[in-house]
């Protein structure tokens, strides 16, 4: 698929960068190696043991003192909107939307602070607003992450968003010509991706996770709209039935994916090369453990747990792409904690740190429809780079501490410039 939406970089882009002394892991999943990196513009110029001499006169020169240099994170299911971040908690998300824009601009900022470099946008009730910071982002003149818009999350009979009450489809007949409406008029805003939620949400209406909410032929209407009008499509998708209605009309990104059977795995198994899952561990595992309060009867929390721990690491087996991000944005789950997810990559799926980078980088890359430049440090990619005091494939969990985060660029610029740390003497050459 062509995608349409492109960012372009409108701003000028500093003078040469070397890391220096740092240990380089690329984003293939490979062990670090010992290198420098030569950033030109925006691009990686140079991946090599020592860059040559005529290569990096005039550059300005960071000595990363044996800093681990990773490709910048990304987040697969971002929600920008929710209103919450470790910064700022918004528990109301009823705020005239003037202010849930300004709190779309603090919840980019606060991701790119956690070495997110990109983000795919897993809806916001906003996306005029989603589509006005993708592309302040993507000039640089605010601070935020790359990022994939998205509608907001289509549900049974799309209701305003917003408003989730799944009542599943038994009690209601097809209505095929409001889908086509509503991806065409998401489409005509300049979102990159439409979410339908195909299941409903125990955690938000108890009992409902394992009840479909769209008709067969509503998700191909769905389907045939966004292949014509060149937009992708993500479904939200806990019950089996809805997963396999994802595969089978081509749906791009297929969420929780929580109580998948055997039909439902084949079918996502056949869809590999085309498919990309994110389980969202951050959100099961803030609704056990940070909620505040005992899960009401039917929310399903502990059984989504159990579900996902056991269907993840069987998708991994059978070569599914299984991509971090974990529905951050919520009170007891605030955006700013969203590498915890890495984390529960290695605890609950059985990842080694190597695989749940691979996952955030390389696979990163691919689902934001920038295979090829973006998710690896290679010679010819974006200079999207995060420089970590420590090494992650040791210890995962010190991405958590935004202080061990020395510096990030995104786009060949600093984001966090590495200065002020004596661990990290900073040398400046030709600035």
């Amino acid at each position: 698929m062509t995608h349409t939406h492109q960012e372009q970089t409108a701003m000028p882009v500093p003078d040469d960068t070397l890391f220096t002394d740092v240990q380089i892991f690329d984003g293939t999943g490979r062990d670090p190696f010992p290198g420098e990196v030569l950033v030109t513009g925006n691009r990686v110029a140079v991946v090599a043991g020592h860059v040559p001499a005529g290569r990096r006169a005039g550059a300005r020169v960071v000595d990363g003192a044996g800093a681990t240099l990773i490709p910048g994170l990304v987040d697969a299911h971002a929600h920008l909107g929710f209103g919450s971040t470790i910064e700022h908690r918004s528990p109301r998300r009823d705020e005239p939307d003037e202010e849930k824009a300004l709190l779309v601009a603090h919840a980019g900022r606060v991701l790119l602070d956690s070495g997110i470099t990109s983000a795919y946008s897993g809806g916001n009730r906003l996306p005029r607003t989603e589509i006005a910071a993708r592309k302040a982002f993507g000039e640089g003149w605010m601070p935020g992450p790359r990022l994939r818009a998205a509608s907001w999350e289509g549900s049974a009979g799309m209701v305003a968003p917003g408003v989730y009450d799944f009542p599943g489809v038994e009690h209601r007949a097809s209505d095929p010509e409001s889908i086509r409406r509503f991806v065409g008029q998401m489409a005509d805003l300049g979102v990159d991706i439409v979410k339908l939620s195909l299941s409903g949400e125990s955690a938000v209406v108890a009992g409902t996770s394992r009840i479909v909410q769209f008709t067969e032929e509503e998700v191909a209407v769905a389907a045939e709209v966004a292949r014509d009008r060149g937009i992708w499509l993500t479904a939200h998708a806990h019950a089996a039935e809805s997963i396999k209605m994802a595969v089978r009309h081509g749906i791009r990104a297929v969420y929780h994916c929580t109580f998948a059977d055997e039909e439902a795995l084949d079918l996502l198994e056949a869809a590999r090369d085309r498919i990309f899952v994110a389980p969202t561990p951050g959100i099961v595992y803030a609704n056990l453990y940070e909620s505040g309060a005992e899960p009401e009867e039917g929310m399903e929390v502990e059984p989504t747990a159990s579900a996902i721990k056991e269907v993840v690491p069987e998708l991994v087996r059978r070569g599914v792409r299984v991509l971090p991000g974990g529905d951050y944005g919520f009170p007891w789950n605030p955006v700013g904690r969203n590498t915890r997810d890495l984390r529960l990559f290695v605890e609950w799926f059985g990842f080694t740190p190597a695989e749940a980078l691979r996952a955030a980088t390389l696979y990163g890359g691919q689902i934001m429809g920038m295979a090829g430049e973006l998710g690896l440090i290679r010679e010819g990619y974006l200079a999207d780079l995060v420089l970590v005091d420590g090494d992650p494939l040791d210890d995962i969990g010190i991405l958590q501490d935004r202080d061990r985060l020395v510096a990030i660029m995104k786009d060949g610029r600093f984001h966090k410039a590495p200065t002020g740390r004596t661990t990290h003497a900073q040398i400046f050459e030709g600035a």
